[in-house]
């Protein structure tokens, strides 16, 4: 496929190149694993489906699971002919039923609840923490027609920005005094002690994560940096391929000689969710929230989305913020695994296809 002139050059793409090499080197997939389905009508292709292989625990026992990313039909082409839903059932079969989806839209949402197949996995409630203006990514989302007011948005978010970069500016000299006594690592992959906090605190999460998911994660983003994104031919994929900044960070907290923490923060121009977090709940919270404030303020991110319950009720009691609001991810996943109590099993942000756009 890579070297298919054909499949690249089409009107769209079914997927970028990186992403399709991520899939490859996912060292939780095998050569027999189908990672992207298509549909075709006289043969052109009008539909397709990608397949993120993963393996979760349940009820003490490691089993593969294919977590649904990308989604997407022709609007017009398949206008009535149900090929979206044809396109979900293969998928359905082909991982023996064994599938599930960590976050969706309404209008999916619908679509998966008339299939029958799925039972609710999770419901996280997290925090959305503003630090910043950031009329320009806000408003067009919420109204998609003033899109055309970018450059006003802009220039309103950067004169209010001016202000509210004084205060920032006080407070991170006070977060500063806070971790007087600690030392980061920013790692590429996770070391000995890194792995060993992870297996002490992540015993109950719905995936084990080994060394090498994480050297994998960070070697092959889905979402490449593209300072001239005005450039690619990011408008031919309907999901993410290129941005201006994406990276992904890993932290490790050292306090007194002793790791006491591992943070996995994922910045995306200026928003930055916190994938993973482990650590002691009861001792360092506050330490792990104000290593991502300060790291936030540094970094000019306008605002934070969190997951995790501890760190949430720091932000929650911070002056930092404009504001915050609440956040809600829902998962689901198959009856196949013929579970339907999932109140032993922890799942993050990071989980399933979340971590990679």
């Amino acid at each position: 496929m890579f070297e298919d002139k054909s499949f690249w050059n089409h009107d769209f793409l079914s997927i970028s190149k990186h992403r399709l090499l991520s899939h490859y080197r996912n060292p939780n997939s095998k050569d027999d694993d189908i990672v992207l389905i298509l549909a075709y009508l006289d043969n052109e292709i009008v539909g397709y489906m990608g397949v993120f292989i993963d393996q979760i625990i349940l009820d003490n026992v490691e089993t593969k699971i294919g977590w649904l990313t990308t989604w997407w039909v022709h609007p017009k082409k398949t206008f009535r002919l149900g090929v979206g839903r044809q396109i979900l059932d293969t998928a359905y079969q082909i991982n023996n039923g064994r599938v599930g989806i960590s976050q969706f839209t309404k209008s999916a949402k619908r679509v998966y609840d008339k299939t029958g197949y799925f039972n609710t996995l999770k419901e996280n409630h997290g925090v959305k923490a503003v630090l910043r203006s950031n009329l320009i990514f806000v408003i067009p989302k919420l109204y998609p027609k003033l899109s055309s007011l970018s450059p006003l948005l802009n220039f309103t978010d950067s004169f209010l920005n001016l202000f509210i970069d004084l205060k920032l500016d006080l407070q991170q000299k006070s977060l500063s005094r806070k971790l007087k006594n600690i030392q980061l690592e920013y790692l590429n992959k996770p070391d000995t002690e890194v792995l060993e906090l992870i297996e002490r605190y992540g015993k109950n999460d719905i995936a084990h994560k080994k060394e090498d998911y994480f050297e994998w994660l960070k070697a092959y983003y889905w979402v490449q940096e593209a300072p001239l994104l005005e450039f690619t031919n990011k408008d031919k994929y309907e999901f993410s391929i290129y941005d201006h900044q994406f990276n992904i960070y890993y932290i490790k907290v050292i306090k007194d000689s002793e790791c006491i923490g591992f943070l996995v923060l994922q910045r995306r121009n200026n928003v930055c969710k916190l994938l993973f977090a482990y650590y002691d709940h009861t001792i360092h919270a506050n330490i792990m929230a104000d290593i991502i404030k300060l790291q936030c303020v540094r970094q000019n991110i306008r605002e934070i989305i969190c997951y995790d319950e501890a760190i949430c009720d720091n932000f929650k009691k911070s002056n930092l913020f404009i504001y915050k609001t609440k956040k809600l991810k829902q998962s689901i996943i198959s009856k196949a695994f013929e579970k339907t109590d999932f109140s032993d099993v922890k799942m993050n942000f990071g989980d399933g296809d979340c971590c990679f756009a």
